[in-house]
């Protein structure tokens, strides 16, 4: 019986070797299965609970991470990275604004409350338009309006602004730093590496290549960005001056004078801010709430001022029934690459593909798209601009909504829409493309490797990388590149009525904000996003009983499930404070934008690029 076994043993090893691969593989799918269970169990926890509203209470807009007009990712995406805590937290807008209307002529809503706390970034034109929405709170209800708050970064101290009163805890923190933007460099560790760096453009101040060729910013870019942030900056401080009771030079001096006042102070930056105007009482946060259950009522500890947060407020927003008469807004967020993409990239499969269910359905009269994007690239831009197009031969108007950015790639998706609306805090136009490619013959020759062959035509290995770049094969790019500017102006020019000379002066890769793009002829109106809408169901001769819908990729109903249910879970599993890794993620995802143009290609192909990394000035 020994013997048998010890023969046996080696057969035993030898299909050992090949099932511990499904082994794992189903231990996998067992975890996969748990996980799911427990997911189910949340949701039978948490969506089984019925939100109610008592009477006098506060409506607490409390955004967590950054502010968006769309989810990044997917849902099962989401989900992974709840569990392992590197979700990066997002609001959506439409949610901000949603809970403002409803709040307005709740009588169970007493007071809107603001922490911006756990606010992590957002862009001029959100913060304007979610002050929109708060004026026509107050407007409409004339309830009170507070803002509660511990650190203060300039972003958050926008926000908090929008109130009546700033509340601050005396442990406080408030820094304006003004708008400002730096990138690093990398032509010295290029020319280490051995990497040759060939850039094709056309325009002085399309300088979204400039980190690859240079180890500085050129004066054609400091002169074009400070040209924008300079006038989004007077947009900044007027906006704070006019509800803080001051003037903009006031305000411009406290900004200026922050070390000196603070001294003053004896280093209290609450102290500070509370004497330059900038917040109307310190008060630790017990005391916060005992001055907020004074405009809501005390909860049934009493302890805390009674409210409810933003989101669980929303989901007492009854559904509303189709309507025949439709305004979709297509939301085009984040960077234009090729093919199908996910949410917070724009695909030019997928978001073409959302366009043409617009012109597609009958109930759809007239599309907004909402844009929010610095480009990519030129043939996914131009594959989206053909369906804006083919909407507006099936006879439904488009009318494009830019938000923070809607530049280079992003305005070549926006040129030929009926009307085209920007905020005062938009940037737009860097009208231009480049193309660029990397060949890295000197780092083969430090390894020594070497490369030779024969073709029968002197162009056969001219994408080679290891190979040096042939000056005629340079010459080929250079003129295509030339050929889609040309075709880039001239389609400006036509879509907007300008003499394409004109357009060429105003093009060449420069960023304007939206005033200034409005005084050139590159933008119709200056507004938000519900104008809009109102312009896009005007142009259709819709009556006022129009619904808006919000035309995004359909789920499947275990998507929509996790979807529905992921932020209660997200509420339960993720920590207050992001982790590193996840700070780190977003520290770097401009640079993984970049990456992404880059290595979104064919082999054999130079990209060409509509893009822009004319960001919003950091807030």
């Amino acid at each position: 019986m020994n013997t048998e076994t010890q023969k046996s043993s080696p057969i035993r090893t030898f299909f050992g070797f090949f099932t511990k691969p499904f082994v794992l593989v189903a231990n996998f799918t067992r975890h996969i299965l748990l996980l799911l269970i427990f997911i189910w169990i949340l949701w039978l926890i948490f969506g089984g609970q019925k939100i109610h509203v008592s009477d006098k209470t506060a409506l607490v807009l409390a955004p967590k991470g950054y502010i968006v007009d769309q989810y990044s990712g997917d849902p099962a995406m989401h989900a992974i990275q709840t569990i392992q805590g590197t979700r990066v937290p997002e609001t959506r807008m439409r949610d901000i604004i949603r809970s403002l209307e409803m709040a307005a002529t709740d009588d169970s809503i007493t007071a809107l409350v603001i922490n911006p706390d756990e606010l992590l970034g957002v862009g001029l034109t959100h913060l304007r338009e979610i002050a929109d929405a708060v004026e026509r709170f107050k407007q409409i209800s004339g309830k009170p309006v507070i803002a509660m708050a511990t650190a203060l970064s300039q972003s958050q101290y926008y926000l908090a602004s929008l109130a009546d009163e700033i509340l601050m805890d005396p442990q406080g923190f408030l820094f304006i730093q003004g708008f400002g933007g730096y990138r690093n460099y990398f032509k010295e560790g290029l020319d280490k590496l051995g990497v040759d760096v060939h850039l094709f453009r056309v325009g002085e101040y399309k300088s979204a290549a400039e980190p690859y060729v240079r180890n500085s910013m050129s004066e054609e870019a400091k002169e074009a960005n400070l040209h924008f942030m300079n006038d989004l900056w007077q947009t900044f401080l007027s906006d704070i001056a006019k509800r803080r009771n001051l003037s903009v030079t006031n305000l411009t001096e406290i900004i200026d004078d922050q070390a000196s006042r603070l001294q003053a102070q004896h280093g209290s930056v609450a102290d500070m801010a509370l004497e330059a105007g900038l917040v109307d009482r310190i008060m630790k946060q017990p005391f916060m709430h005992k001055r907020i259950a004074e405009v809501s009522s005390f909860d049934d500890e009493g302890n805390h001022f009674r409210g409810i947060d933003f989101k669980d407020y929303l989901t007492l927003d009854l559904p509303e029934v189709k309507s025949n008469k439709q305004v979709a807004v297509v939301v085009a967020e984040g960077v234009i690459l090729s093919g199908e993409q996910p949410g917070g990239t724009i695909g030019g499969d997928s978001t073409s593909a959302l366009l043409e269910k617009a012109r597609l359905n009958k109930n759809i009269k007239a599309v907004v798209l909402r844009v929010n994007s610095p480009g990519g690239g030129v043939y996914p831009s131009e594959q989206i601009r053909r369906q804006v197009e083919a909407l507006q031969v099936a006879g439904k108007p488009v009318v494009v909504s830019m938000a923070n950015v809607a530049a280079s790639g992003g305005y070549w998706i926006s040129m030929t829409a009926d009307s085209i609306w920007a905020n005062e805090g938009t940037i737009t136009g860097s009208i231009g493309i480049y193309g660029l490619l990397m060949t890295v013959p000197k780092l083969f020759d430090k390894l020594g490797i070497h490369s030779d062959g024969v073709g029968t035509t002197e162009w056969v290995g001219a994408f080679n990388p290891d190979r040096p770049l042939d000056p005629e094969f340079a010459k080929l790019i250079q003129s295509n590149i030339e050929y889609g500017y040309q075709q880039f102006i001239t389609a400006v020019a036509m879509a907007r009525g300008l003499e394409v000379s004109m357009v060429d002066q105003v093009a060449r890769g420069r960023v304007w904000t939206a005033k200034q793009a409005k005084d050139l002829g590159l933008v119709d109106h200056l507004g938000n996003l519900n104008q809009a809408v109102a312009d896009a169901a005007q142009k259709a001769a819709l009556a006022d009983d129009y619904q808006v819908v919000w035309l995004e990729k359909e789920l499947g109903l275990f998507e929509q499930i996790i979807t529905d249910r992921i932020a209660q879970a997200a509420a339960w599993l993720e920590p207050h404070q992001l982790s590193g890794q996840a700070q780190l993620q977003r520290l770097l995802s401009p640079m993984m934008a970049d990456l992404q143009l880059v290595l979104n290609r064919r082999p054999g192909e130079v990209i060409k690029m509509a893009h822009c990394l004319c960001q919003p000035p950091t807030l």
